[in-house]
């Protein structure tokens, strides 16, 4: 059955009697000595152990943070792109308004040459009529004068005027039909250029704006093209920004986990200076008594300590089971946990030491007893308030503190461990075998 150093600690330490060295050898007294210096050396072995793995933390995080800025520019320089892409489809997108109200402007145009040109054909229409009436009238007039030889009816109707003011009136009157004819024709003959022109203008106004719309047809297609081109840039940049984001919460719950171990090791490191400190007190003690016995010619044998059994914990507090010992989604519950009003109550397991009391960033305010007749240590996590401080000697039943929330907890709770001797990490074996 291992006798480990805290057996001892409690010995020199405890005054309640759990121990009377006055029965201790000299032999036995320098046994102890060698095991205390070799559970000291043990001790100095993890803490240079925890130094080295410190160190060795501390650059991970040093290259973590690293990682972490060159990221970050990374994510700049994407975000600036980013703005700049969404900046060049907000001008697309402008540019496509400005050519579709283009498009709705020319189609209203085209709108209204087309009326203009229905109103065209219907002017055509009437002025080729007109010219029709007036060419078959310049016809007859044409025939008459040819039958009458030419404009020798004039003559007739100028000289067979009765008197001078007669002829005057005649004169006049055939000077107005001949000027009227002469009207006639320069009319005729201008209405007819008007409309030829008319239509020739109207087809190139058609043909010129079914070009121009075309052109713009053209140019919004090409703008389409150009904005679906833009999306897909700015849906793989948002893409590279995702994964950039990612990654840099990777690093993030990386640097955290690196800091939280950090904390974890400095808390490690406390708890094995503290237990050194008690360590390096036994061994102190034994001394003074190894000098004592060796002035006695007597001897005694040396006390047998239990290592542990079923049932040597009484149940740290009242309250409900809320998670027992074993692995979970997130990783592994070292303890049992019990559920119950803050406040409430919490005893020590059984008679020991106080190795430490403190506050830690995982556990809260938290208590370690160390039990030299089992050779276990237990711990009590989550505390609202601690009732014992470290190097305290307890006994079973003793209040150690209340049942609270602290550290990283999640309702009030008591988080209770069981160790096989001292304390370590991730060392916490099943506290149920062990509970009356």
């Amino acid at each position: 059955m291992k006798k480990t150093v805290y057996m001892f600690i409690a010995v020199l330490i405890i005054g309640s009697g759990l121990v009377d060295w006055q029965k201790v050898s000299a032999e036995s007294a320098s046994q102890k000595i060698d095991e205390l210096e070799e559970k000291q050396n043990e001790l100095d072995d993890k803490k240079n152990n925890l130094n080295s793995k410190k160190n060795n933390t501390e650059e991970k995080i040093e290259d973590n943070l690293n990682k972490q800025e060159s990221v970050g520019n990374d994510i700049d320089a994407i975000n600036q792109q980013l703005s700049e892409t969404r900046n060049k489809i907000k001008s697309k997108e402008s540019e496509i308004t400005a050519t579709n109200n283009e498009i709705k402007d020319l189609e209203k145009q085209i709108k209204e040459i087309n009326q203009k040109i229905d109103q065209l054909k219907e002017e055509i229409k009437a002025m080729r009529e007109r010219i029709k009436e007036r060419e078959k009238m310049l016809k007859d007039r044409l025939r008459a004068i040819q039958s009458n030889g030419g404009n020798m009816k004039y003559m007739e109707v100028i000289l067979g005027s009765r008197n001078f003011g007669d002829f005057i009136s005649r004169t006049s009157a055939v000077n107005t039909i001949m000027d009227q004819d002469k009207n006639i024709m320069e009319e005729h003959m201008a209405e007819k250029k008007l409309m030829e022109e008319k239509k020739v203008e109207v087809e190139q106004k058609k043909d010129e704006i079914e070009q121009k719309k075309a052109e713009v047809e053209e140019k919004k297609a090409s703008l389409v093209n150009q904005k679906s081109e833009l999306e897909s840039l700015k849906s793989t940049l948002d893409d590279q920004a995702a994964e950039k984001e990612k990654l840099m919460a990777e690093l993030e719950e990386e640097h955290n986990h690196l800091e939280e171990y950090k904390m974890s090791l400095a808390e490690q490191k406390q708890v094995l200076n503290d237990q050194a400190a008690v360590i390096e007190k036994a061994k102190k003690s034994a001394l003074a008594q190894l000098a004592k016995e060796k002035n006695k010619n007597s001897s005694s044998s040396g006390a047998s300590l239990s290592a542990g059994g079923s049932g040597i914990f009484s149940w740290p507090s009242q309250g409900r089971l809320s998670s027992t010992y074993g692995s979970r989604s997130l990783g592994y519950h070292y303890g049992l946990d019990i559920a119950a009003s803050t406040g409430t109550t919490i005893i020590t397991a059984a008679a020991g030491v106080v190795t430490r009391s403190a506050y830690s960033t995982s556990y809260g305010n938290v208590v370690y007893v160390y039990h030299p007749q089992y050779n276990k240590s237990t711990v009590y996590a989550h505390m609202s308030s601690r009732s014992v401080g470290y190097g305290q000697n307890v006994s079973a039943g003793q209040k150690l503190g209340e049942i609270g929330n602290t550290g990283r907890s999640y309702g009030a709770h008591l988080h209770f461990e069981v160790h096989n001797g001292e304390w370590s990490q991730h060392g916490g074996i099943n506290p149920m075998p062990f509970l009356k």
